[in-house]
């Protein structure tokens, strides 16, 4: 977006007495904060509700100063492009998180309670703003907040954080036919409750019959949101994207002969980590080695026969992730459901190939920048990786690709893709 059109839009916005655009999101997802940074941007952002967030002052900037590990944590929290001002915090959803993860004895009733809770809140901002419009990020806003715009008038964007709930349900009910051993990690240490995720699963169909547009990041959901009874002419595509100043390609590096994998990301079976795994047992030779990216499930005993020549790199700092990033070839990511992993456009931008499924809703181009296999295929996988690994010529032709395609696909074009889908929406 030039400068020229941002102030024209902020002029304009503010000429007209318009109220902004209220944008709902309890955490810290990047598409999230980078949505809000962008409408502020454009003069749009009328407020921000969210869960805590870190001003640097009052309890938070003691605590911050006070202890290096919440001190990374709060860098998180924050983001100097997004007005503290118009930010306003519910802590009581970053509580109830904390007490939901320690242990399962009231876990459901406890996210039940946050999602509805933080749904409430956003209501009655709702009903004080009287915003233009309302862009509410998957789950929190509807039993109470979406209602509530459709009585008034607000127009409903919702962005779509998530695959499509009828995919993830054929998903796991291809994984408890295909690989049941791996069920107890399909989320990782989260707990996999049908009858929680069906209530949420509830909750997203509903959203989205509420919803006057829905911003999906990939063509993959779309098609799936299509498939399954959303109008079309309400699904609007707008991919995410990476730092493309933090995540660069190594210079010096040579393709050779000798090949990295880098897997990076919950290590989970929703990642399809357990078909990666077993392709891996087939595909290591001399001079290949596969690094994983993240901490193992606390009980990791359904995957400890397949942890032999692999690398556990552990959850590092995020500041530590561009370096491992770079130093790898191949960036590979058999997602079995997922919205669009901000992950590969990481990838991407530190100049990675590509394997990864259609599930991972990346935007990297089959035989371009990506090998694009099926979901839950360890044949595919290890065919693919043999060929990349015994290709140098094609893996460096392929980073270049790469680096290209994220430069493409840089958080400025996210803002201005998002605002467009705004104002096609308000008027201003």
């Amino acid at each position: 977006m030039t400068l020229a059109r941002t102030r024209t839009r902020r002029r304009r916005h503010e000429g007209a007495g318009s109220r902004g655009v209220l944008v709902a999101c309890p955490d810290s997802r990047p598409p999230a904060y980078q949505a809000v940074a962008g409408l502020a941007g454009a003069g749009l952002l009328g407020e921000f509700l969210t869960g805590f967030y870190d001003r640097g002052d009052g309890l938070a900037g003691v605590l911050g100063r006070s202890s290096p590990r919440l001190a990374r944590a709060f860098r998180k929290r924050k983001d100097p492009a997004i007005p503290s001002a118009l930010v306003r915090s519910a802590w009581s959803f970053d509580v109830a998180l904390a007490l939901e993860n320690r242990g399962p004895r009231f876990r459901a009733r406890v996210a039940r309670w946050r999602t509805r809770h933080f749904d409430r809140l956003l209501a009655r901002e709702v009903d004080r703003l009287r915003p233009d419009a309302l862009l509410v990020f998957s789950d929190v806003g509807t039993d109470f907040a979406l209602p509530r715009c459709r009585e008034l008038g607000v127009p409903i964007i919702l962005s779509v954080v998530h695959g499509e709930v009828h995919e993830e349900v054929d998903v796991l009910e291809r994984e408890a036919a295909l690989s049941p051993e791996f069920q107890a990690i399909y989320l990782g240490d989260g707990r996999l409750d049908r009858d929680e995720l069906a209530w949420f699963h509830d909750r997203r169909r509903r959203e989205a019959a509420l919803a006057d547009r829905v911003l999906v990041p990939s063509e993959h959901i779309a098609e799936a949101y299509a498939r399954h009874g959303t109008p079309a002419d309400r699904i609007k595509v707008v991919p995410y994207a990476a730092d493309t100043r933090r995540f660069t390609p190594r210079v010096e590096k040579r393709h050779d002969h000798s090949c990295t994998f880098l897997f990076a990301g919950g290590i989970t079976q929703r990642k399809g980590i357990s078909y990666l795994l077993k392709a891996w047992r087939e595909a290591k030779r001399p001079g290949r080695r596969l690094r994983l990216l993240g901490a193992l499930p606390n009980d990791a005993t359904p995957l400890a026969p397949w942890l032999d020549d692999v690398e556990i790199l552990g959850r590092l700092p995020h500041a530590d992730v561009p370096a491992v990033m770079a130093e790898a070839d191949v960036f590979v990511f058999p997602s079995l459901f997922e919205g669009s992993a901000v992950v590969t456009y990481e990838a991407l931008a530190s100049g990675l190939p590509l394997i990864v499924t259609d599930a991972a809703g990346s935007v990297a181009r089959d035989g371009v920048e990506a090998i694009v296999v099926p979901s839950a295929n360890v044949e595919a996988l290890v065919e693919a990786m043999d060929r990349l690994a015994e290709d140098p010529a094609r893996r460096s032709a392929m980073s270049r690709a790469a680096r290209l395609r994220a430069e493409a696909f840089d958080w400025p074009r996210y803002h201005e893709a998002l605002v467009n889908a705004v104002e096609g929406l308000i008027a201003v």
